[in-house]
């Protein structure tokens, strides 16, 4: 009888083992990323359209326009989620909406207080001796006339973070640079979405980029990619252990 018992037991351990595998090997293969304010974004319906690589090729180094060559950095396995995420967080490092104030952020650094809808305000600064203006607005400086363009895409409703988040997703695939975002191919992604954000250079040792201003350099894009796919990666697995 108590042989029985001890059986039993046994079984139902490695039931409970089996099905705790299951659950971890799902949400592993599942297509999502955590939004700033710690909930997660359902994005099956865009990996469905770019479906997610199984094993990352070997970094290829884009076709530089100069003798310079990026260095190599030790190649890291993330989930692709993981690296969507970071991306995302480049881009704002990029742009200069890497503060918690991000998403509030318009072309010089002026703040705008509400969420309904993008500020749709021209704002005019100097560089470098000459007159800019800009209506750029958001984590991810999205002009006026392309946050409408975005937004009738996406179904966007008002300006809030993640439609801004999804906002920038739909430009990185619109850029053909969705699959080595996700694959972690930083210097192809970047060389690829270098015609929407100005502050990314179009190839290593670029310094002036698409529209003639400077650029944050290649090597520190690749660096700070690769701090980030720590941090985002460490986050998603506290939320994942939290809400089992």
């Amino acid at each position: 009888m108590q042989k029985s018992k001890l059986s039993l037991c046994m079984l139902l351990a490695v039931a409970g083992i089996t099905s705790t595998v299951d659950r971890l090997e799902a949400q592993e293969s599942s297509c999502f990323m955590v939004t700033p304010s710690g909930n997660y974004m359902d994005l099956s319906n865009l990996c469905k359209k770019s479906p997610l690589p199984q094993k990352p090729k070997p970094r290829i180094a884009a076709k530089a326009r100069s003798n310079k060559r990026s260095p190599v950095y030790p190649a890291l396995s993330f989930p692709s989620e993981v690296n969507l995420q970071a991306f995302l967080r480049v881009i704002r490092y990029a742009e200069g909406t890497s503060s918690e104030d991000g998403y509030n952020i318009q072309f010089t650094g002026t703040r705008f207080g509400s969420f309904a809808d993008h500020p749709r305000r021209v704002i005019c600064s100097y560089y470098n001796g000459r007159q800019l203006c800009s209506s750029a607005a958001g984590a991810y400086q999205f002009l006026e006339t392309t946050w409408d363009d975005v937004a009738g895409s996406i179904g966007a409703g008002d300006f809030r973070p993640e439609w801004q988040d999804r906002g920038a997703i739909e430009l990185i695939r619109r850029a053909g640079a969705l699959d080595d975002v996700l694959a972690g191919r930083v210097e192809e992604a970047v060389s690829k979405v270098a015609p929407v954000w100005a502050s990314f250079p179009r190839w290593y040792g670029d310094s002036y980029g698409e529209y003639g201003q400077s650029v944050v350099p290649m090597d520190e894009l690749i660096q700070e990619f690769r701090r980030q796919q720590q941090v985002v990666a460490s986050i998603t697995r506290g939320s994942r252990v939290s809400n089992r």
